[in-house]
């Protein structure tokens, strides 16, 4: 019998949508699969569970450019999260006169439809995630 592929708490917490405290609390209620090694949990990416819906005020129109606020709550992420993907080049973004990133709908749902389906996600986006 193979043995899974297992992928660290933040990785999970990426693939499932969810928070990493919601996804521990998961794992401690055994509401999800998951090994505790270390002091670390790790999760079978299989068997996370589906991502949660967007909140409807979401599912519409996005407006024409995005704060990095606004972004991370589509994403569930730390708004940090989204400085940090526009630094390596995966979300463009402009710049206000007041030197604040703002980022268009556009290129926004096209991330957002690509973590949707991990199968389109470009292989090298990960790879820092591996060490």
């Amino acid at each position: 019998m193979p043995v899974p592929a297992l992928v660290p708490l933040g990785e999970a917490a990426r693939l499932s949508g969810r928070h990493p405290e919601t996804l521990k609390e998961m794992a401690e209620a055994e509401q999800v699969y998951a090994v505790f090694v270390s002091g670390h949990y790790y999760f079978d990416p299989a068997r996370l569970p589906e991502r949660p819906p967007l909140p409807e005020e979401l599912q519409g129109e996005l407006p024409e450019l995005m704060t990095a606020q606004e972004v991370a709550h589509l994403f569930r992420v730390h708004p940090k999260t989204v400085s940090s993907w526009a630094r390596q080049g995966r979300l463009t973004y402009i710049r206000t006169l007041g030197g604040h990133r703002r980022y268009t709908a556009e290129d926004v749902r096209a991330l957002l439809d690509q973590q949707a389906d991990p199968d389109r996600s470009d292989p090298d986006t990960h790879k820092d995630d591996q060490s």
